[in-house]
């Protein structure tokens, strides 16, 4: 049994349905055993509330009620017609409670923006690289990609510079004399 079948024998038992759907429930209740029971269950309990729930009766009548309803409903619109006169304390209030609210967003986006970025180098030195040598013995060549991101420094002495190209290249005599 699905839960619509459930609700319409539910609705058949508080008398909602219309007499050709309640017939067309009175035979399912009857043919099937889950429904059968869930019917006894459901009469159980509508009578136990019946029969358990105390009625309260109320001394006044129901348009008395209707009418504080009504009076306090004219009350409220008469309130709301006075009030509809604005004071320049509220009205400056409601312009300026916006306002200081998107001063301050603002304010956050700009100290935001400044504290994430990195630190103001022009773009000019920002790839320039000093490299110090401080002996007479030693010689360097640097080289830097920028494509590549990378700097290379080459250390070499000298010494050995002098008699390599010494060693490397034939010196030709006849050419000086």
């Amino acid at each position: 049994m699905n839960w619509e079948q459930q609700l319409e024998l539910q609705a058949w038992i508080d008398g909602e349905l219309s007499a050709r759907d309640a017939r067309r429930v009175a035979v399912f209740a009857e043919s099937n055993a889950d429904a059968r029971l869930l019917v006894d269950e459901l009469r159980m309990a509508k009578a136990f509330i019946s029969s358990n729930e105390t009625e309260v009766t109320v001394p006044e009548t129901r348009e008395f009620y209707w009418s504080q309803v009504q009076s306090r409903i004219e009350r409220a619109e008469s309130v709301s017609e006075t009030s509809s006169v604005l004071s320049w304390p509220f009205v400056w209030r409601r312009l300026v409670s916006p306002l200081s609210g998107l001063a301050l967003v603002a304010f956050l986006a700009v100290v935001s923006f400044n504290t994430f970025r990195g630190p103001a180098i022009d773009d000019s030195a920002r790839f320039m690289v000093e490299v110090e040598n401080l002996s007479d013995d030693v010689g360097s060549i640097s080289y830097r990609s920028q494509s590549e991101n990378m700097f290379v420094v080459y250390l070499y002495k000298k010494d050995q510079d002098a008699d390599s190209d010494a060693q490397t290249e034939p010196v030709d005599d006849s050419f000086f004399q």
